[in-house]
């Protein structure tokens, strides 16, 4: 019996691809709640797979708040919804656009101070057929998307712990660290998932049965997928985790990665390093299944960028450069990795995109700038920047950026007219704002 299924809007940034396209979206919403500086999250779950109910209790800790009000946004089907602390004055609870959105007035600070809110949560998840998440007795994958635990409004990346409860029966992935428990309790076994990299979830697959390859930087995980295409993905992960790493990874090393190919077709998504790629009930030759792989390099390249290309705010502005760049990067791995002819597919992506697009960056911009701007402009004038200094000076601005605290546009351009010329970076704040 799988969980209801009705329709619910879906809001989060997720990249999307399907193992017979290359291409890339994503969807946002941003009601204009207060921005969350950093948060983490304590939690215990329990869900039960035959009817989709979820009983939930979470502590979340809000580092330098400086707002007197949180928007926690929820699936449609918590029909139990509550929030207690000591900076909690008092809670309401409505639902807006498909969400349930409890909305917390908090004590006035006259500065920014740490909020402690204990959240209790219990209902039956209503999921869209989005074709990402899903709940059944067999096969169960939850992301940010279905909204299954408290999500701060502005979608801020998270760290912390979450003990999931589930039917022994089921083995567990995650976007974070699992660790089962070593005996299960009247049919059920509690998983540790730690999350210590910042993410915007708690990103996980659990199935009756999952299958391991690894490598040296990565290891594939299936229940369904054909044997010679967990090996071409995972060969293409190795390829773009080697190529970020050679480069960008003396200062800080990127953690194993996890790339998760489900028995599904439709949307995939990534967490850095955790990777979805669904495969569906693909079969064929070797060869066929390495060309397909291959096809997703560009993909897994940008998402495996982010563990270095993230930090500007995301609902800003400045989330050019989290997406711009990382769009960059993965461009000329796919120029090392595939040949200039693959490059040269990937530029053409993107001028399809810059020629729809807006304004990247401007001083005076206060919106995030749209996808056909971060996904094809920015990546583009970035090419031309280094068409305009050369790769040597280009490689010297990437690594500065990926391994240095450069997250707003004037520090980047700042960085960038040290390492060229005040000129070189006077035309790319002109160019970011056509």
């Amino acid at each position: 019996m799988h969980a209801t299924l009705c329709p619910v809007r879906r809001f989060a940034a997720v990249a999307l691809i399907s193992i017979w396209s290359t291409s890339v979206s994503s969807q946002t919403a941003h009601s204009g709640s207060p921005p969350v500086v950093a948060a983490t999250y304590r939690g215990a779950v329990q869900l039960d797979p035959s009817s989709g109910a979820l009983s939930s209790r979470w502590a979340l800790h809000l580092t330098r708040h400086a707002a007197d009000s949180v928007v926690l946004l929820f699936n449609s089907g918590f029909g139990t919804l509550r929030v207690t602390g000591d900076d909690v004055v008092r809670f309401t609870v409505d639902t807006a656009r498909g969400l349930r959105r409890l909305h917390v007035a908090l004590r006035s600070s006259p500065t920014p101070r740490d909020v402690r809110l204990d959240v209790v949560a219990d209902g039956t998840l209503q999921l869209d057929d989005d074709g990402i998440n899903s709940v059944s007795t067999s096969y169960t994958e939850l992301s940010l998307d279905s909204f299954w635990f408290p999500v701060l409004d502005g979608f801020p990346d998270i760290t912390g712990e979450l003990q999931l409860t589930l039917p022994a029966s089921l083995e567990i992935v995650a976007s974070g660290t699992v660790l089962r428990a070593a005996s299960a309790r009247r049919g059920w076994r509690t998983t540790s998932i730690t999350s210590t990299v910042p993410l915007p979830d708690f990103a996980f697959v659990a199935a009756k049965s999952l299958a391991i390859v690894s490598a040296t930087r990565a290891r594939a995980v299936t229940s369904t997928a054909d044997t010679s295409l967990v090996r071409a993905l995972l060969n293409v992960t190795t390829d773009c985790a080697d190529y970020l790493v050679s480069r960008y990874g003396a200062g800080q090393t990127m953690p194993a990665v996890t790339i998760v190919l489900p028995p599904r077709i439709g949307p995939g998504y990534a967490r850095k390093h955790y990777i979805v790629v669904p495969v569906g009930e693909w079969q064929g030759a070797a060869s066929e299944a390495a060309a397909r792989a291959e096809r997703q390099t560009s993909f897994v390249c940008h998402e495996l960028a982010h563990y270095w290309s993230s930090g500007a705010v995301a609902n800003g502005p400045e989330n050019w450069l989290n997406e711009g760049f990382a769009e960059f990067v993965s461009g000329r791995a796919v120029r090392t990795l595939r040949g200039d002819s693959a490059y040269a597919l990937v530029q053409a992506q993107w001028r399809t995109r810059a020629a729809r697009a807006g304004v990247v960056w401007s001083p005076s911009a206060r919106e995030r700038p749209t996808a056909n701007a971060a996904y094809g402009k920015a990546p583009l004038l970035l090419a031309t920047l280094e068409e305009r200094i050369g790769t040597p000076a280009m490689e010297q601005i990437l690594v500065q950026f990926m391994t240095r605290p450069l997250r707003t546009t004037p520090a980047v351009l700042a960085m960038i007219a040290a390492t060229t010329t005040p000129e070189t970076a006077e035309w790319l704040a002109l160019a970011l704002g056509k």
